[in-house]
């Protein structure tokens, strides 16, 4: 209590609109777990949605599910990731930066894109499948619908997200550990067992959780390669529980609450089995960055880099071009009547503006709300300023599927917010939950840079702090800013999670529209003309901010030049020093030597 009457009214403000939106929505899932019947009517408190879904044994089974699912996955991303950054980073390998572009540019692609373009490449009639054939029994033999697939093509993002994760820590480690290692008599082996992943371990065990998370989690694959195979994880099978008659709210919160209790659990073990182990490698003295020469390797490596490109991102776009092309999936001939169609269809424009809103509106108020919350908790020496910084990151280990659940039983269970529900608002308000810890992330940083003598000065000449917000911190982060936006934007239009529970007819979003198109209406030609449509104004976003990141950096330039052209000017001449005195003669004795003077000879 004594806290919060020393905290300040703006503070205390901004705490309850962090829990109000943040936290609400989860206190709201752990009531629904409890509650029968359905949100926003009435109901009875009791234990019926746990006997339910842990009373099934199919829960069991999904859960053993989604563990080899996500274990499988996150290894391929993680294993891989760690090697394209050593790559780049580290080694002489040709193509160093066109790895991290491309590496952005296939994190940029919603993961959508990964589950349809692949389902279409190992369909019978699919690139791939007419390379490798079938079997007897006439089956793909890279079948997508299968386990391997699942694995396989959930991974192909997750490499790319690991590796911009790794390339930080991977690039600071120290070159001199590693020489003193060598000259101690180590191998290539033993060096990289007992130097580097052990620097490295809270980097890695940290991404293996998040990426653990982030695979359990994950819906869109699942979805669209899983459940036809019948295949079923945790977000398949609470989005069935949602999806048919009659629907179990109660179970599906307890389902989600159960895999957010797995995720705090391994974040917990984490923490434990850390301890307070310290690992520094950027030291000031002799702290080395050199790459190194791998020799015939480092063309393997560009070999690995590229046959990567190629699986994750040229063969699926080459898939979806074509398929776009075809009056119907699969069949021969080539047409743009599907571009046509969709730019005159009602439904589809109505998606893009919807798409077009959820992302330039929403990436904004993440990264806005992301710069404000990291700027509370470095700036204000107060002890709950850390407190939205928290909150925020609580949301990370929450899933999308989850999340939405979370916000329908927010919502529809006040009178007053239950309007919202269905309309574009709400979708918004979840994306924004979902992407703003994603945008603290990448804003902290350039916040804590700032000076503070900055801000000081501007509240000293009067500047109110909205106003000091917006002529110190804003300009100053605004390229970081713009790039936070766009990911932050990216993620919210690609996202399916959300919309598929939170959206009506009236408020589907591009990637609701292509599921749709894919999956309920069987038009595979068209979901792949309007998925490619999205990825061409996606890329159209990303150059219009990295052009406006451009011009800011430059004016930035332009305006410390010319302030230090104005200081040199005002600063005022030197004022040439007085000649010297004339030296007084010193006496000497008869040897022309000083007196007291030591001699020579």
């Amino acid at each position: 209590m004594n806290r919060l009457r020393s905290a300040s009214p703006l503070l205390l403000v901004f705490l309850l609109f962090i829990g109000a939106f943040f936290g609400y929505p989860l206190l709201m899932l752990v009531y629904g777990a409890f509650r029968s019947g359905q949100p926003g009517t009435s109901g009875e408190l009791g234990l019926s949605g746990f006997a339910n879904a842990y009373g099934d044994p199919a829960t069991w089974e999904t859960l053993w599910a989604s563990v080899l699912y996500a274990v499988g996955v996150q290894a391929i991303g993680l294993v891989d990731g760690f090697v394209f950054a050593w790559l780049s980073t580290r080694t002489n390998t040709p193509g160093a930066r066109a790895i991290t572009v491309t590496m952005i540019t296939i994190f940029a692609i919603p993961t959508l894109f990964f589950a349809i373009s692949w389902g279409m490449l190992t369909s019978p009639t699919g690139l791939i499948t007419q390379v490798l054939g079938t079997d007897a029994d006439g089956r793909p033999r890279l079948d997508a619908f299968s386990w391997v697939g699942l694995i396989l093509v959930s991974g192909l993002k997750g490499i790319a997200v690991m590796y911009l994760l790794l390339l930080g820590p991977v690039r600071a480690l120290n070159r001199s550990m590693e020489e003193a290692a060598l000259l101690s008599g180590a191998n290539r082996l033993r060096l990289f067992l007992d130097i580097n992943i052990p620097i490295l371990l809270p980097t890695l065990s940290g991404l293996a959780i998040l990426g653990f998370v982030n695979s359990l989690g994950q819906l869109d694959v699942a979805l669209i390669l899983g459940v036809p195979a019948g295949i079923y994880v945790f977000p398949t099978q609470i989005y069935d529980f949602l999806a048919t008659t009659p629907i179990r709210y109660d179970s599906a919160s307890a389902l989600a609450l159960l895999l957010i209790a797995i995720i705090y659990l391994l974040v917990l073990v984490r923490s434990r089995a850390l301890g307070n182990r310290k690992f520094i490698t950027v030291t000031g003295k002799a702290y080395r960055l050199e790459r190194e020469d791998i020799g015939a390797w480092k063309w393997a490596g560009l070999a690995l880099f590229l046959l990567y490109t190629a699986v994750a991102l040229l063969l699926p776009l080459a898939q979806l071009v074509i398929g776009s092309l075809q009056p119907v999936l699969g069949v021969t001939g080539f047409t743009v009547k599907h571009y046509v169609d969709l730019f005159g269809s009602p439904s589809v424009l109505n998606a893009l503006e919807n798409t077009f809103f959820v992302g330039v509106v929403g990436g904004f108020f993440a990264t806005a709300l992301a710069v404000l919350i990291s700027y509370v908790a470095l700036r204000s020496k107060h002890r709950l300023a850390k407190v939205p910084e928290l909150v925020v990151w609580a949301v990370v280990a929450v899933p999308g599927i989850v999340l939405a659940l979370a916000i329908t039983w927010a919502y529809l269970s006040v009178p007053g917010l239950r309007n919202l529900y269905g309309s574009v608002w709400i979708v918004l308000i979840a994306l924004i939950i979902v992407v703003t810890p994603i945008a603290q992330r990448a804003t902290s940083g350039p916040v804590g840079q700032l000076g503070v003598e900055l801000e000081e000065s501007a509240r000293v000449s009067g500047a109110s702090a909205p106003r000091m917000m917006a002529t110190i911190v804003i300009p100053l982060i605004g390229p970081t800013f713009l790039a936070s936006w766009f990911i932050s934007g990216v993620m919210a239009a690609g996202s399916l999670d959300i919309p598929i529970l939170l959206s009506s007819t009236r408020t589907e979003t591009v990637s609701l529209l292509v599921y749709n198109y894919y999956t309920q209406l069987g038009n595979g030609s068209r979901a792949a003309a309007l998925l490619l449509v999205l990825l061409v104004l996606l890329a159209l976003g990303g150059a219009i901010l990295l052009g406006l990141g451009r011009l800011l950096r430059r004016r930035a330039e332009r305006r410390t030049r010319s302030r230090g052209a104005l200081v040199d000017a005002v600063r005022p001449e030197p004022v040439p020093a007085e000649p010297a005195a004339a030296p007084v003669p010193t006496p000497t004795t008869d040897d022309a030597r000083p007196v007291g003077a030591a001699s020579t000879r």
